[in-house]
């Protein structure tokens, strides 16, 4: 645990919420969830339990029954930030909604605590301008689905976020079992949001423009790029296919060509109505989507990623 850290507040109670309050409980942090209404937060509670007792069931954690009591759930946002050391915020993806929010936490909060947004894509530096007090003290702290899963967490400071508040940041993540990776300038959507973004503007193309099915697109990725993508990113992989000249002798030989396939590819910034309707209609037409319901696939989603979590530890160099 971080000494300076034993209570945390997470703000709002959503599916990235449930997310957070496992892992910091299960981490040792005490922690108080908050959302709205009572039923949210009674959900969220369950939710959390549930996520703990799968995690311990793989192997992935330890005593879920020990964890569950460091939770507590409130639907008062000052009851939630009373001796909080460091807030993880969830609440409503919009600009209005979060610098209400921050506002309201820097004015009840103690200067030192860390006040962090699970934001998918806004700008610290716009949330700030809501806080008045100690806007130092603010940072973007942006897991990915299924939050108690998936390692990656983007770290987005905003201009007036100050060198300690990011650190501090990095290694609470890092003591959670998370992997922190910061942004050296604010970007949209941080890092593989955009990556995310720019692969699914061409895998909706190729199934609007009738290249391939919606349920070829995915096999493509799961049994070619994905693969090598579970172990290593886009730059050690084009490293390797350079062969004895490694990166260099593919950027200047091997990918001059691709630079043809650029021209025929999507560079809409809005997705065509197309896109939208075939995307909808090839999901439903895939066998895997007709045979199981959402919750069955969120499981198995969650299975598969176990087993990839598990084989990259013994794997890893």
């Amino acid at each position: 645990m971080i000494t300076s850290i034993r209570k945390i507040a997470c703000v709002g109670s959503g599916l990235v919420g449930q997310g957070w309050a496992t892992l910091f409980a299960l981490a040792g942090y005490q922690v108080t969830l908050e959302d709205v209404t009572e039923e949210k937060a009674r959900e969220a509670h369950r939710r959390v339990e549930t996520q703990m007792r799968f995690l311990e069931e793989k192997g992935l954690a330890k005593s879920s029954e020990e964890a569950l009591q460091r939770v507590y759930v409130t639907t008062s946002l000052a009851e939630a930030l009373e001796g909080a050391d460091y807030v993880q915020e969830s609440v409503y993806e919009s600009y209005p909604a979060k610098k209400e929010i921050y506002k309201r936490m820097d004015e009840i909060t103690d200067p030192q605590v860390i006040l962090a947004s699970s934001t998918s894509g806004l700008m610290m530096s716009e949330i700030q301008k809501a806080v008045k007090i100690h806007p130092e003290r603010c940072i973007v702290a942006h897991p990915w689905n299924p939050s108690y899963l998936v390692p990656l967490v983007e770290l987005s400071p905003g201009m007036q976020t100050s060198l300690e508040t990011i650190q501090k940041t990095h290694a609470l993540m890092e003591d959670i079992g998370k992997v922190p990776v910061t942004l050296r300038k604010e970007a949209p959507g941080f890092i593989a949001n955009r990556l995310s973004a720019a692969l699914w503007r061409e895998a909706l193309n190729l199934v609007d423009t009738g290249v391939a099915s919606a349920e070829d697109v995915d096999k493509a990725i799961v049994n070619g790029p994905g693969l090598r993508w579970a172990i290593m990113g886009p730059y050690l992989t084009y490293h390797l296919g350079g062969g004895k000249g490694g990166i260099e002798y593919l950027m200047r030989h091997i990918d001059v060509s691709k630079a043809r396939w650029l021209e025929t590819m999507a560079n809409w910034t809005e997705t065509p109505e197309t896109a939208v309707e075939k995307a909808i209609k090839g999901v439903h037409e895939m066998p895997i989507v007709k045979e199981h319901s959402l919750n069955e696939l969120e499981t198995w989603r969650d299975n598969r990623l176990v087993d990839i979590l598990k084989s990259r530890r013994i794997t890893d160099l």
